[in-house]
């Protein structure tokens, strides 16, 4: 019979796994709220910017109502920071969005206006970069 030690962690696993898919939550987060400015540009969804400006990721429960202004070119950036999800459950969640009064007609659409679909079609185009940003934070042996 060999001596034969098992070096159990599978806590300090699950732990990693549980930070990585929060950090790669995140990060997917940022590059959708990244894509869904672009779609928003002058002559497509942008007079002043606000709109564009107000796009950000939030954690579950934020109060977006809280988010509304007028418009204008100085109004406030809200995006580009990056807001760490915590794990509820199995679920580990991020929103991404606009909390201005107009943003959802703008991006539905209304009367005989289409909408430009802006976080949608931002969602999508982030989805092509999901795969190279799981696979930073790959877990290492």
């Amino acid at each position: 019979m060999s001596d034969f030690r098992l070096d159990w962690r599978g806590d300090e696993l699950k732990r990693t796994m549980q930070e990585n898919g929060a950090k790669i939550i995140s990060e997917f987060g940022l590059t959708v709220e990244g894509e869904s400015k672009k779609e928003l540009r002058k002559g497509h969804g942008v007079i002043t910017g606000t709109l564009r400006r107000s796009i950000h990721t939030a954690l579950p429960g934020y109060d977006w109502g809280g988010d509304d202004v007028e418009p204008s070119g100085s109004a406030p950036e809200r995006g580009g920071e990056q807001v760490m999800p915590e794990a509820d459950g199995d679920q580990v969640t991020v929103q991404v969005g606009s909390g201005l009064k107009y943003a959802l007609p703008v991006h539905q659409g209304h009367h005989s206006f289409s909408g430009y679909h802006y976080l949608t079609n931002g969602l999508k185009k982030a989805q092509g970069k999901l795969q190279s940003i799981i696979a930073k934070y790959k877990v290492q042996r």
